[in-house]
This record gives C-alpha cells, sequence and structure tokens, in this order.
C-alpha cells in the first residue's frame, strides 16, 4: 500500500512523512477514525513508508523489496495481529494462526476499507465472537525479543485492539512502555472510546478523518464504477470509503422495511411478533446482528438530523418519507433515547451477550419510550 493510492488525506500523508524526516517517529501509534475509513489503508502506507529501501520525500517507492513484501503481508518484519476465533487448548494457536493468516491477507488486498463484519463473513466465522487472545500476546512478547530479521525497523501490527481480551489487552502494557529500539507498534482501531485508558495513553494518536465527497466519488469512478451512481453513494457514505463501495456494489436493500416493521410492532405492543423478532435475530448470526443494530442507528440518527431541521444523508426516497414521518411523530427527545438503547445493545453484543434476550429487552425499552 502507497499513500499515493489512498485518496485525499493530504495533510495527514504529510505529517507521517515529514514525522519520519524529523526523526520524529512514536514508537506506538494508534490510527483512529469510523469504520469504513482510511484507517486500515493509511497504517499500511506509513508501515511501507517505514520498511522501503529506497523511499522518497512523499512515499515509499513501491517497488522494492520490501514494499513489494509489505503489499504481499510476508514481511518477515512485520507481524500481524487480528481478531479470530479462540485458541484456549494447548498447541492449537499455530494451527488456528495457518488458517486465518491467508484469508486476513486476502481480506486486505480485497477489502481494505472493510470492517470487521467483513472480516468475519470472509473467514467464515460470522457466527463467533472473534478476538485478539492471551495466546496473541504470548506471541508478541516473544517476536519482541527477537532481533529483527534484516537489521531494520520490526512491526507489531494489531488491527482492532478493541477486540483483545482483557488478559491480552494488560499484557501488551509492558511492551507498549518499554519498546526494543526500532520497534514500532501500530495499532488500528475503530472504537477509541473502547480501549483501556492505559493503552490510549501510551500510544500517540493518529486521527484519521473522513474523506471528501469529491475524493470518494474520483475513487470510485477510477474503480469502474459508473459517475452518477458513484456521485449519488459518495453523497450517502458519510465521507466513509468501505460504505460508499458497499452502496455501490450492492442491490438497494430495504433495510428500512424491517426497521419500519419493527418501530411499527414497538408502537402497537406486539408482544408475540417480538418474541418470534428476537428468536430470529438471535439465529441470524453475529455479523447480521451488528449490522441490523448499526444500520437501527444510522436511521436513529438520520431522524435526530431531520428534527434538528436539516437534511439527512438516505439511500432512496421511500428511505426518506420513512424518516421525515418517524421524526416528526417522535421528536428529539425520544430519539436520542432510542437511540442510547440501541447503541448500548450493540454494546452488550460485543460482550457476547445472549442476543434473544437482549433484542427482546430492546424492544421492551423502546415500546415504554414510544408510549410514554
Amino acid at each position: 500500500m502507497q499513500f499515493s493510492k489512498i485518496p485525499g488525506l493530504q495533510e495527514l500523508k504529510s505529517h507521517l512523512t515529514s514525522a519520519y524526516r524529523k526523526g520524529k517517529i512514536a514508537h506506538a501509534q494508534l490510527y483512529a477514525g469510523r469504520p469504513g475509513t482510511a484507517v486500515l489503508p493509511i497504517a499500511l502506507a506509513y508501515a511501507s513508508y517505514l520498511m522501503c529501501s529506497n523511499r522518497g520525500d512523499h512515499d515509499s517507492c513501491g517497488s522494492c523489496p520490501n514494499c513489494y513484501r509489505i503489499k504481499k503481508l510476508v514481511h518477515p518484519d512485520v507481524y500481524l495481529y487480528f481478531p479470530k476465533v479462540s485458541s484456549t487448548e494447548s498447541g492449537k494457536y499455530n494451527k488456528v494462526l495457518t488458517e486465518a493468516l491467508p484469508k486476513f491477507r486476502s481480506f486486505v488486498f480485497s477489502r481494505p476499507y472493510g470492517d470487521l463484519e467483513d472480516w468475519a463473513m470472509l473467514y467464515g466465522h460470522e457466527n463467533k465472537n472473534i478476538l485478539i487472545g492471551r495466546e496473541d500476546s504470548r506471541e508478541m512478547l516473544k517476536n519482541v525479543s527477537m532481533k529483527s530479521v534484516e537489521g531494520g525497523y520490526k512491526i507489531l501490527f494489531l488491527w482492532y485492539p478493541e477486540r483483545m481480551n482483557p488478559s491480552a489487552a494488560n499484557a501488551i502494557l509492558k511492551i507498549l512502555e518499554e519498546p526494543p529500539e526500532k520497534t514500532i507498534y501500530l495499532l488500528v482501531t475503530y472504537n477509541h472510546d473502547g480501549l483501556l485508558a492505559t493503552i490510549k495513553s501510551r500510544t500517540q494518536l493518529v486521527a484519521i478523518p473522513p474523506n471528501t465527497n469529491k475524493d470518494i466519488g474520483k475513487y470510485l469512478i477510477d474503480s469502474g464504477i459508473d459517475e452518477l451512481r458513484a456521485h449519488q453513494v459518495a453523497k450517502l457514505s458519510e465521507g466513509k470509503i468501505g460504505t460508499a463501495l458497499k452502496l455501490a456494489n450492492e442491490e438497494d436493500v430495504k433495510e428500512y422495511q424491517t426497521f419500519q416493521s419493527w418501530m411499527l410492532d414497538c408502537w402497537n405492543k406486539d408482544l408475540t411478533s417480538l418474541i418470534r423478532r428476537s428468536e430470529d435475530f438471535s439465529k441470524s448470526g453475529k455479523t447480521k446482528q451488528r449490522s441490523s443494530l448499526n444500520y437501527a442507528i444510522s436511521i436513529i440518527r438520520n431522524a435526530v438530523v431531520k428534527s434538528g431541521g436539516l437534511e439527512p444523508a438516505v439511500q432512496n426516497e421511500d428511505e426518506r418519507v420513512f424518516i421525515t414521518k418517524y421524526s416528526n411523530r417522535l421528536g428529539t427527545n425520544k430519539l436520542e433515547r432510542i437511540y442510547l438503547l440501541i447503541n448500548e445493545a450493540a454494546h452488550h453484543l460485543d460482550r457476547n451477550s445472549n442476543p434473544r434476550i437482549t433484542n427482546l429487552n430492546l424492544s421492551l425499552n423502546i415500546i415504554r419510550i414510544l408510549n410514554g
């Protein structure tokens, strides 16, 4: 990955390359942004820049052996840690890693703007709670103590550190605080607030902003997307290239109808239907569960925007009509309370709560707000 392959964000790119030229390289850097933004591509481009043997002032060369190996994610001095299935049984970690690593490489090549849900689907474990576990932290400690294979930088790359279980998170605190010479930690997070404060305090924050609609539109057109469609989805993407790619390449899935039906059941206090929904929700798999709640959160957010007198970003006219009616009927106070409830439910699911109970409890709480 090179900086030149990432649209926009010129000020951020210049800041990173300038810091290197001035010798001001933080040993632990936390790349943080919203899912769908260029968090992973920027971190990978910076890793390429650090390791490049023929770097320029503003980018890696893209063609030296180090750049080639970084692009393929096979550089011997770059260690990758990412969420995967648990491997608590003795001796099972290497088997799990051997299965997951080629898939993760494929994921990064094909979906560098993807998120945890995209990875879980490609990985084939969308129904499991994938984590960076204690075994990973042991590998980190081992790899930190080893010398660099090629005598240059050694990079430990953590994707989704917020998915570290508590023992793994605590285990890496000391190596973050006292790293060996020329050892760089690059952490890529999509939930900065979800990280331990002790980890955040030991890392230098690199905030990744959203892209402009213009940058996203051009990126989609260069990727082969029809120009009219590219500009349409760029406006809906909220500055997230990953979201824009999904909108551009997927058929128009009317998720708002499912959400509308759910809210109607809550309004009518239809407990039979809500119990059935909770059963269906529990059978849908973790990735679909997160996706459903994320969509609900986006609908509520747009309704709040509409209630404030602004025009929300919507996928089609039907969704616009629904959001307008929903906003007018509930008002800002109730919308904000429902928004907090759905966020709380998503938080509990991420911590492996029972999905059926979580969904039903959410519906019952929404009933209280709607009818309060």
